[in-house]
């Protein structure tokens, strides 16, 4: 009984993550955290916890620019605004998704991995976390060509790219420069879609 106390408390520091120390690991690309987060099933909804945020952020933040697509006569109660809100917000959850089985499909057939289909959820979901940027896109501050805003919008979008990229990497269990290839591939097909194809 005393034995089983002790080995909990000398557990690696890393078996108790947070939501802040998830953010801010990933922000700053801490590879090792992909590692860290395997087997946790907290890690799971604290990945779908901030993809709902960065959803959230890309919502409000592009809340002053028109959806190119009508509101459909269905969902007219919505309104506009509400509308391109929701429709923003669901461009980004459904990239996390296709972005997390597409790196997942093509590293386990095609790159030969290791990773699992959960692993690249939660892995995919955390690298997110630059998203929060998005909150700040309604900056209307003058800058060299636009606005701040605007900057900082492009800059995320980028940001969640390359910690994407990062992720499926360390997931996958890949070394080295090649090892960025798979990410770079299926985070550009999740990035250009839902955030380009849908403004």
């Amino acid at each position: 009984m005393k034995r089983s106390k002790l080995n909990n408390k000398n557990k690696d520091p890393q078996d108790k993550l947070n939501f802040t120390s998830l953010v801010l690991r990933a922000v700053f690309l801490d590879g090792s955290i992909y590692k860290s987060i395997n087997e946790q099933p907290k890690a799971v909804l604290f990945a779908l916890i901030l993809v709902c945020i960065t959803g959230i952020a890309y919502g409000y933040g592009l809340n002053n620019e028109p959806l190119d697509i009508p509101t459909p006569t269905f969902l007219s109660f919505m309104g506009d605004e509400r509308f391109a809100m929701v429709t923003r917000m669901g461009s980004i959850i459904l990239s996390w998704n296709i972005w997390s089985i597409i790196a997942w499909l093509s590293t386990k057939w095609a790159f030969k991995s290791t990773g699992s289909l959960i692993d690249m959820f939660r892995s995919i979901g955390i690298a997110y976390a630059p998203g929060i940027l998005f909150f700040l896109a309604p900056i209307d501050v003058p800058a060299i060509s636009g606005t701040l805003g605007e900057g900082l919008l492009l800059f995320a979008k980028l940001w969640v790219f390359v910690a994407g990229a990062q992720a499926v990497k360390e997931t996958a269990g890949y070394k080295g420069i090649y090892g960025y290839i798979p990410g770079s591939l299926t985070g550009f097909i999740a990035w250009f879609l839902f955030f380009n194809v849908v403004p």
